[in-house]
């Protein structure tokens, strides 16, 4: 890699970022102005596919789920930038400092809802972009960029359906989701699992005919949360987790329930599976009269396709000495000349299917700031809007020298 090629090309691109700081803000701004709830994304997946098309894209079109995406660069190679446009729904607006659609800047922290999760995100990768186009940096690399759908309810949902339906295979993903300027190699899974009780209905009035199924439930209860302590483990995330977060029945109060279901919500570590769960689970509540299940996730998109799916989602971790990784923190390090911090996530992301069921090369790396992800105080610091921009700018560069050096040897 040529040292001096490169100290030219990151001035440059720290010169193009803070040209595009107003351009990229005003384009955050109105991403905030939009209502994105999940499955209801089609004013944002516009406004994104404009400013696509504004920077130059070489390409710019949706997917079957409704993702919006830009390419830049005709190379085989393909890295995918990845941050999604859907938010959680706000449920008191009174608590916010500022009502959560309108952007307001206060210094130098814009405040909206999904500022740090994940509109600041899609600016970031947005404006990567628009920096390579302007200088012309890539030959054999093609950067798509990924405005994402349906992330909240579903992680990888949206990402699955480009890749296995629409036939968009990237070599790498880059996601653009919380980070404070750190890199991500990785996060916890999750899944939703579903224990039922059977019992026998009859009158209120007559329960000992019956068979109650909500008590048949507590000792199951009981089981369930007993297991922590002893589910898997993992040297880097520490131990799985679960807790009974919802409870369910006949909605009949006159009446004895014959049935009882609780939902759990399972955290993971990489490596296990939807059958390893459910077999754990049902070995502890079978002997309590209990039946264990993952449901199917009902996931509708915004263009009313169907991508209903197992409400699984695996954990994932990629070694530090990973090429994605190593090439991160080069790109960190040239741009500031000082070594990148590496770490996990707590929350999960897209990378649950990138990186836990495609295998893809994954890693994460964002302007936003883990403790203002899904609360009234949601923010974003403008000056590492910049930054990250910079980075999704330099990352390509990077990538196809080192990628360009290994097809030689």
């Amino acid at each position: 890699m040529n040292d001096q090629i490169n100290r030219d090309v990151v001035e440059k691109i720290k010169g193009l970022a803070e040209q595009f700081r107003q351009p990229m803000t005003d384009f955050l701004a109105d991403l905030i102005r939009i209502q994105s709830y999940t499955g209801h994304e089609t004013p944002a997946v516009d406004r994104t596919l404009a400013e696509l098309k504004l920077i130059g894209c070489d390409e710019v079109w949706t997917d079957s789920a409704g993702n919006a995406l830009g390419r830049i660069g005709n190379g085989k190679k393909i890295i995918l930038f990845n941050a999604h446009l859907d938010t959680n729904e706000v449920s008191d607006a009174s608590q916010w400092p500022h009502p959560p659609l309108e952007p307001v800047i206060d210094g130098n922290i814009l405040f909206g809802l999904g500022a740090s999760d994940c509109k600041a995100g899609v600016a970031a990768i947005v404006y990567g972009a628009a920096i390579l186009k302007k200088l012309d940096l890539l030959k054999n690399v093609s950067v798509v960029v990924m405005g994402a759908t349906l992330e909240e309810d579903a992680e990888g949902f949206g990402l699955r359906s480009l890749v296995e339906r629409d036939g968009l295979v990237p070599d790498c993903v880059l996601l653009a989701e919380a980070t404070n300027l750190t890199i991500r190699r990785g996060h916890r899974g999750r899944c939703e699992v579903h224990v039922r009780t059977q019992g026998k209905t009859v009158h209120a009035s007559t329960p000992h005919l019956g068979e109650n199924a909500i008590l048949k439930m507590a000792p199951v209860i009981e089981a369930v949360q007993g297991m922590n302590g002893s589910l898997p483990s993992h040297p880097v995330f520490g131990d799985g987790t679960q807790v009974v977060t919802l409870i369910n029945g006949p909605h009949t109060p006159n009446s004895v329930p014959d049935w009882c279901e609780i939902a759990i919500d399972r955290r993971l570590v990489p490596g296990e599976t939807k059958e390893s769960i459910v077999e754990s689970i049902q070995a502890i509540v079978q002997p309590l009269g209990g039946t264990t299940s993952i449901p199917i996730q009902p996931v509708l998109s915004h263009t009313g396709l169907r991508l209903d799916g197992p409400s699984f989602y695996p954990g994932w971790l990629m070694d530090e000495n990973e090429p994605i990784i190593e090439i991160g923190k080069l790109t960190f390090q040239s741009l500031w000349d000082k070594p990148a911090v590496v770490d996990v996530w707590k929350f999960s992301t897209d990378g649950t299917y990138s990186a836990g069921v495609a295998n893809i090369p994954t890693m994460g790396f964002g302007p936003q700031e883990e403790p203002f992800v899904h609360t009234s105080q949601d923010q974003v610091n403008l000056d590492k809007l910049v930054d990250a921009a910079m980075f999704y700018a330099l990352f390509p560069v990077i990538y196809e020298q080192i990628a360009g050096a290994n097809n030689k040897n």
